[in-house]
């Protein structure tokens, strides 16, 4: 049975202020890297090497020897990190063919981390990268079986095949730390009846101003420095349409419903008149 280590995380809510414990184990971290290893004495400290397939425990190497020549390696290895605001997770994994192109969205693992030699024969492994705060779901582990073996594991997707081994990942959820927010004092309250008295128009609860300075000064008060085009101009209604008592002089003409047989009576035409003028010959 594979060991898993279960961590603690201390989150603190910004609502209520408090500590909250979560345990997560670290096998459902997502995964922030996937790179490929010629050599296992290579493979950065952060990254988990995968040289055993899930179900036999055979040795995954992703490339495929022929029968003379020098012995070539290629291990898959991932990064996985506790969850954590600003970091990209993968979302999605591809294998297509070495000259199909790549999907939308996915980006290639060309070359070797440690040597900067081609990753993988005849086959083009992409991923699909996320920032943390766009997703809610991540790649959270990568597994190769063995060669024959197509059925993914319960909770794995399949994805391809490198080297007659299938691929296959698992999603989970990610639970994302909560950053507190530090509140470095509270703002003085604002003074309306200031800012009421520079405005063009009366504010509810408010005296309309009085003050008859040019436009740009009184804005210059409330603290903006640009003049704008429409500096000075009044808003104000146009005086004819102040009084309401004139509009009731207006008349509504009566709008009748009208049929389509109405519509082409009252409109009909019979290009009689062109069809009277004879064309003339040159």
């Amino acid at each position: 049975m594979e060991n898993v280590n279960i961590v603690v995380l201390l989150v603190i809510s910004q609502s209520t202020n408090k500590r909250i414990k979560i345990n997560m184990a670290d096998s459902d971290w997502p995964i922030t890297s996937v790179a490929v290893v010629t050599d296992l004495t290579k493979v950065p400290p952060a990254f988990i090497v995968i040289d055993r397939t899930y179900d036999k425990r055979q040795e995954a190497d992703l490339w495929q020897d022929g029968l003379f020549g020098r012995r070539v390696f290629r291990y898959l290895c991932v990064e996985r990190c506790a969850p954590s605001s600003g970091r990209d997770v993968l979302v999605d994994v591809a294998v297509v063919n070495e000259k199909d192109a790549v999907p939308a969205g996915f980006t290639c693992v060309d070359y070797t981390l440690d040597t900067r030699e081609k990753a993988v024969k005849k086959k083009t492994l992409c991923i699909r990268m996320m920032a943390s705060s766009l997703t809610s779901d991540a790649v959270s582990e990568l597994i190769l079986l063995s060669k024959g073996q197509r059925k993914p594991p319960m909770g794995y997707t399949l994805v391809g095949d490198l080297n007659n081994m299938a691929l296959c990942y698992k999603m989970s959820r990610i639970i994302a730390p909560v950053q507190r927010q530090e509140v470095q004092g509270s703002s003085p309250p604002i003074n309306m009846s200031n800012i009421a008295a520079n405005l063009p128009y009366a504010m509810p609860g408010t005296a309309r101003s009085t003050k008859t300075g040019p436009p740009e000064r009184a804005f210059s008060n409330l603290g903006f420095a640009t003049v704008t085009p429409m500096s000075g101009v009044p808003f104000k209604i146009n005086p004819k349409i102040t009084d309401l008592s004139d509009l009731a002089d207006i008349t509504i003409p009566e709008i009748y419903n009208k049929t389509l047989g109405d519509l082409e009576r009252q409109y009909e035409y019979d290009f009689a008149t062109e069809r009277s003028v004879k064309p003339t010959r040159y």
